[in-house]
């Protein structure tokens, strides 16, 4: 029988928000504990209320407001719904994205990447990506899973990963919920899963954070344009 890791386990409470289903799971797991883990001075107990939330890691915290990233796009704040400033803040937190060269990298290569928030998604129809088995997808699976999010997530063996960290199965519905509802999660996930944060920490430059975003220097110029502008406002 295989087991969930400790992080999986860690997961499961990162995005609790009190749904049905999610208190009845921690009602499941309550019942399931020995007596000695329901102990109030159980060790684990004690460890969980000894670390009080800093001021950075409380819930509702804005790292970018919305009139900053209408600067880095080059756009008026109006075109920007507030769920979208929400979505992105919940991301920086999520991968801790929050110092202000990581803000700055994340938001410049995710700004070329998406022509500066205009692309959501990717805008060829998909097709070619049918029955492509290194990514997971089906003979028609192609335009259901075709790039979203603003570094494009691709196929369904990468939504269904990003599905799983999330606890989300509607990612599985494809490419508009993502696009919609998780565009700066989505890109995100890629950025953790490739070590972004600890490529930066190094001191990285724009030239190699676009090698391992892009696998190339596509785009450099514009890349660097956004930087530069991150670095104005962040």
């Amino acid at each position: 029988m295989s087991q969930i890791t400790a992080q999986d386990f860690i997961n499961f409470f990162k995005y609790y928000v009190d749904a049905d289903h999610q208190r009845k799971a921690v009602e499941e797991l309550y019942r399931n504990l020995d007596l000695a883990s329901k102990s109030d001075d159980a060790k684990w107990i004690e460890m969980y209320r000894d670390a009080p939330l800093t001021p950075e890691k409380q819930a509702g915290v804005e790292h970018i407001s919305k009139e900053q990233l209408a600067s880095v796009w080059g756009c008026s704040a109006d075109l920007i719904k507030d769920y979208e400033i929400v979505e992105m803040n919940k991301c920086l937190d999520m991968y801790e994205i929050t110092t202000p060269e990581r803000i700055r990298h994340f938001l410049s290569q995710t700004a070329h990447e998406s022509g500066g928030g205009r692309y959501k998604k990717e805008l060829a129809s998909g097709e070619a990506y049918n029955n492509r088995s290194d990514l997971g997808n089906g003979p028609t699976e192609g335009p259901m899973y075709k790039g979203a999010g603003y570094i494009q997530l691709t196929g369904k063996y990468n939504y269904s990963r990003l599905s799983e960290y999330l606890n989300d199965p509607r990612v599985m519905e494809g490419v508009d919920y993502v696009a919609e509802n998780l565009p700066f999660t989505s890109a995100g996930y890629w950025w953790m899963d490739n070590s972004m944060n600890d490529l930066i920490d190094s001191g990285a430059d724009v030239l190699a954070v676009t090698k391992r975003v892009n696998g190339g220097t596509n785009g450099l110029a514009d890349r660097e344009h956004y930087y530069h502008i991150c670095l104005e406002v962040i």
